[in-house]
């Protein structure tokens, strides 16, 4: 985890403007923070949270600048690299379409004489947002950086039907976000470095018996990949996704959290335990939004943010991704498979190029497209760079296994039959009953994201229609506009 930051302005910026933005950069790399000037007015800073290798890169003398953000796991079989800073360099460098080859996570900054180039990785997990007017760019890997350098308006985009912005939008007028594996040069985009359309190909006939013996040696390979160096915590629910990876990885340290009266069965779960009243959810949500400058689009966050400030470790894992994936939503189920019917959920004329772009990759499958759909809009919109937003204001790093790029590739090639199933995640399931040699699934117990408890501490009220989509549609539109006023008030 680390604070990437450029600001490329017409007239240059002393060193002492800069202070508020690495003060606040800071928080996501406290190890140590450099700067670079690549010119005169092309000004780049990191904060490093330093996990492997040595740090010599960092300070060696040269005549651009390279600020990074992430982790190649595979980097030693790229060539003789002392770390994964010193490959990622080369390649962006060199020929930024070497990221398309590397497992990892990665955002990167690179400034020399004849530019600025940056990019971050395909799946959203390390974002980089974006200001730009005639006198000044500045991009970053978070928003409140920015807003030291400009004045920007509190405008918050409308939510869609499902509560969700689409994943270049912010709150903050003339603040976007980079589009993920998308190479930018001089604050414009250029050509693709990689992207997750490009993994998907036409899903062939498979049983789940051979899914599943195909997909553990890419399992445990990705886990020997990402596998901590130092002592790493597990957000920990004690269902089917924490439990393959702490089987996996059994060295991680589980930390689960419980909202107190609600989820009283976490009792049950032999780990260290955050219990939180529905007060104290309350109170943790708005501290986040007011430390982040963001929503809490995902009541999942101020679980994960309470993991992330208690956790004593530097690495956190999560689950992440598995359920879009894999098929883990009860709504699957229920989705009226048509064009027209699944396209409904994302009206819009920006989401009608997104579901169009599904449509054609899965060849016209709207079953296929709509997961497809669901994983742009919960993991690269709101929960990737949420996670390592709110991750990052405590110094943590944000490890996701099913985000790695082997173990996306198989899942999203899957058939639909072995994504929902007679139960939802059939791989996964049979994987997790294989390794534990049992033929009950235990229940998601330890993470309670739903605080519905907590909702009239925010002076969020909401009447059942007896409808549970209807009701979780309510629910995110009316605590958006809790944020909206909260953050105001707060402003």
């Amino acid at each position: 985890m680390c604070g990437i930051l450029l600001v490329q302005s017409r007239n240059r910026i002393p060193l002492e403007q800069h202070q508020p933005a690495l003060e606040l950069l800071s928080r996501r790399g406290p190890d140590f923070t450099k700067y670079y000037w690549a010119n005169e007015n092309t000004f780049v800073a990191q904060s490093v949270l330093h996990i492997t290798g040595d740090n010599r890169f960092y300070h060696e003398p040269r005549s651009d600048a390279f600020a990074y953000n992430g982790e190649i796991y595979d980097y030693r079989w790229h060539g003789h690299y002392s770390n994964d800073v010193e490959l990622a360099y080369r390649a962006a460098k060199e020929r930024p379409l070497r990221f398309r080859y590397f497992e990892g996570t990665w955002a990167w900054i690179y400034a020399s004489a004849d530019g600025v180039s940056y990019a971050s990785d395909p799946q959203g997990e390390k974002s980089l947002y974006q200001y730009q007017d005639d006198d000044i760019l500045i991009v970053c890997s978070d928003i409140a950086p920015i807003l030291t350098y400009v004045n920007c308006k509190f405008e918050p985009v409308p939510y869609r039907n499902k509560g969700w912005t689409m994943i270049s939008q912010t709150p903050w007028q003339g603040i976007t976000r980079c589009e993920p594996g998308r190479l930018y040069r001089n604050g414009r985009p250029s050509y693709t470095i990689d992207s997750i359309w490009d993994w998907v190909k036409t899903p062939g006939e498979i049983d789940l018996n051979q899914a599943v013996e195909q997909f553990e040696p890419i399992w445990q390979q990705a886990c020997d990949r990402i596998m901590p160096s130092e002592p790493a915590t597990i957000s920990f629910s004690g269902g089917i996704d924490s439990s393959l990876i702490r089987h996996y990885l059994p060295s991680l340290i589980p930390l689960a959290v419980d909202i107190t009266g609600k989820d009283s069965i976490v009792d049950s779960l032999d780990c260290k335990k955050i219990s939180l009243n529905p007060q104290q959810w309350a109170e943790e949500y708005q501290e986040l939004i007011k430390q982040t400058k963001m929503p809490a689009q995902s009541w999942s966050h101020v679980g994960k943010w309470s993991i992330a400030k208690h956790a004593d470790s530097r690495i956190i894992f999560t689950g992440l991704g598995a359920d879009e994936l894999f098929g883990g939503y009860s709504q699957y189920y229920d989705i009226q498979y048509s064009v027209d019917g699944c396209h409904s959920a994302y009206s819009s004329d920006d989401h009608d190029k997104l579901w169009n772009r599904c449509l054609e990759v899965y060849q016209g499958d709207p079953k296929q497209a709509t997961l497809l759909m669901d994983y742009w809009h919960q993991v690269v919109g709101v929960d990737a760079s949420g996670l390592d937003r709110l991750g990052g204001f405590w110094g943590k790093e944000t490890r996701n296994p099913f985000l790695m790029k082997s173990v996306m590739s198989f899942a999203l090639n899957l058939p639909w039959a072995l994504k929902v199933g007679a139960h939802n995640k059939p791989v996964l399931r049979e994987l997790y009953c294989r390794s534990f040699k049992t033929n009950n699934v235990e229940s998601k117990k330890g993470f309670a994201g739903h605080a519905n408890d907590a909702l009239p501490w925010l002076g969020v009220n909401i009447k059942s229609t007896g409808n549970r989509h209807l009701d979780w549609q309510a629910i995110a539109q009316a605590s958006y506009r809790h944020y909206i006023e909260s953050f105001q008030s707060m402003t």
